[in-house]
């Protein structure tokens, strides 16, 4: 059995492929403390395609989120992504200021030195989960290691954060 899902820009759905058995598949998806579930049904070709709308079934659209599967004969599946909207969102807002500095100016460095380090803990997450495998003890690793890039991502996003964290 495999699963393979992507979120749409706008983190609003989230698109899953799955090959298994034919017959039904149960879906489990969380991010953080939001979490939701759906069946699936998986036609004799041993291949379907399922567009969810994540405000609905999950709760939210951001976040990263841990998907597993079981087919009919029991197989399980894991896979992983990243909605990263509210992290885009932050990277566009500390860019903009930079729109107001001149060359030389050196109060916008902090603005570029906080998107620059969110613009690469999204690269990271985005690692992590491409090595989600069916070995659900390395795949509980990188989901850790995945969230916790998610949540130094969003504190570097608050206007609190400090001077040049």
């Amino acid at each position: 059995m495999n699963i393979t899902a992507t979120i749409t820009p706008d983190c609003k759905h989230l698109n899953l492929v799955i090959n298994a058995a034919q017959g039904n598949v149960d879906i489990s998806i969380t991010s953080g403390t939001n979490s939701g579930s759906t069946s699936v049904n998986v036609p004799v070709s041993g291949s379907t395609n399922i567009l969810l709308y994540l405000p609905t079934v999950v709760g939210t659209g951001d976040g990263v989120f841990r998907i597993s599967g079981t087919d009919s004969n029991g197989d399980d599946a894991w896979a992983g992504v990243v909605g990263s909207c509210s992290l885009d969102c932050c990277i566009a807002k500390k860019v903009d200021t930079l729109l107001e500095c001149g060359c030389g100016c050196a109060k916008c460095s902090d603005a570029l030195t906080h998107a620059e380090r969110v613009h690469l803990l999204i690269s990271g997450i985005r690692s992590d989960l491409s090595f989600i495998e069916s070995n659900n003890a390395n795949n509980t690793a990188l989901f850790v290691n995945a969230e916790a890039k998610y949540n130094k991502a969003l504190d570097l996003c608050s206007d609190d954060c400090g001077c040049g964290c």
